[in-house]
């Protein structure tokens, strides 16, 4: 073989190698778009798995947070409203049954150990009405309670006492002193922030309340301002104030909070008020203390959880009547011997008295607005429920496991 015939044998030779090294091997484009679409879903589930672990890992956390006011460890973290009604909800019976239950805390509830009446140093009963709760059909119940039970007085002097949002030490103490002097076996209602009775020497009575979901409070509050009731007590007590113009009866309560008017706005951290609306439901337990006075203050609300826990026997609701009426004949029975019976026997005077007679739609988008300047009051208003629910839940466990009424 010549030398060029050799090389060129050795070219086509490395021709072909080349061809077989550098060779590409199509593939169908539709295979191609299928790996990458593969590739995207698994990418994408597996972030939302990720999401998802992460949302229960933190809502564990919540949960298990022990709380700085509860020997239990139920904190009232939930502060939307918007699940309250589901069944697993820790602010509902049921749910805070289920919470007790898993963290083992079920077996430790006590009535006795959450019954603070054994603390009070005289027998008088000191109902400080927070506004818009249903004061109002408890000073009902009360009523039907005196006749009832021989051994009961109403002391009705607080009804006519006007309210003050915070006193001074005197007037503290001559109210804390009116109380005190009360003959055993008195019941005493008083719209009036939480007192400290320890502050003057002077024995504690059985402190009681009531609390409400806080956006219904402040809309119960807009219209009953607006009611010719209320209106007619003005004028009966002060007949020379000026009259408000039509158009402030008229106004509607959808259009006054997204209009930015100032009397629905409820803005947080604000002390001073433009017109009076009771939005800090919270006060009525913290007290009289300037710290206790900025509206949805986080400061305020751990001050009145404390004074709850401390100080009140039963901290009630009428969203939870037969609750509420059996906590308060278990923990509180000189006064409240026969509240069930009462109740129904004069259901339609009690109840009539929560009803509102004027309540016009409220857009739940409104509620929605409003709702997220109340988290702290929520926060209040949960723990007060919790702490209910728990006083329930050790009266009545195994009559409740028993006929299956909290699986």
């Amino acid at each position: 073989m010549s030398l060029n015939a050799e090389r060129s044998y050795k070219m086509k030779l490395r021709d072909v190698e080349n061809a077989f090294k550098y060779r590409r091997i199509p593939y169908p484009k539709r295979s191609v778009e299928l790996i990458a679409l593969l590739a995207i879903s698994c990418t994408f589930f597996l972030f939302m798995h990720t999401n998802k672990l992460n949302s229960r890992l933190k809502e564990m956390e919540v949960k298990l947070q022990p709380s700085e006011f509860s020997a239990l460890g139920l904190t009232g973290n939930h502060i939307s409203g918007h699940d309250a009604g589901k069944h697993d909800d820790i602010n509902t019976l049921h749910g805070t049954y289920q919470y007790l239950k898993s963290t083992g805390q079920l077996k430790h509830l006590s009535a006795s150990r959450l019954n603070n009446t054994k603390n009070a140093e005289i027998e008088v009963l000191f109902f400080n009405r927070a506004a818009k709760v249903g004061s109002e059909s408890m000073l009902e119940l009360f009523i039907a309670l005196e006749n009832y039970n021989e051994d009961l007085i109403l002391e009705r002097r607080g009804l006519h006492t006007r309210s003050v949002r915070q006193m001074n030490k005197k007037q503290r103490r001559e109210s804390a002193q009116f109380v005190a002097d009360l003959e055993e076996g008195t019941m005493y209602i008083e719209h009036i922030n939480w007192i400290d009775f320890d502050e003057f020497d002077l024995p504690q009575p059985i402190y009681i309340n009531l609390v409400r979901d806080p956006v219904e409070r402040v809309i119960s509050w807009f219209f009953y301002a607006r009611s010719s009731y209320k209106n007619a007590i003005e004028y009966r007590k002060r007949p020379n104030q000026k009259i408000k113009p039509e158009s402030w009866y008229k106004k509607n309560f959808n259009d006054c909070v997204r209009s930015g008017d100032p009397e629905c706005q409820y803005v947080p951290h604000t002390v001073k008020d433009t017109i009076a609306n009771f939005k800090r439901q919270s006060l009525f337990y913290c007290g009289h203390h300037d710290d206790c006075l900025p509206f949805n203050s986080p400061t305020a609300v751990q001050m009145a959880k404390e004074h709850v826990e401390r100080d009140y026997a039963v901290v009630g609701s009428w969203e939870d009547t037969n609750v509420t009426l059996t906590v308060l004949e278990n923990y509180i029975p000189r006064f409240f011997r026969g509240a069930k019976l009462m109740y129904e026997m004069h259901n339609s005077k009690i109840t009539n008295r929560n009803k509102n007679k004027r309540k016009p739609f409220i857009e739940p988008e409104v509620k929605d607005m409003i709702r997220k300047n109340f988290t702290n009051e929520y926060e209040f208003y949960y723990f007060c429920k919790q702490r209910l629910y728990k006083q329930y839940l050790a009266l009545n466990l195994k009559e409740l496991e028993v006929h299956g009424l909290l699986n």
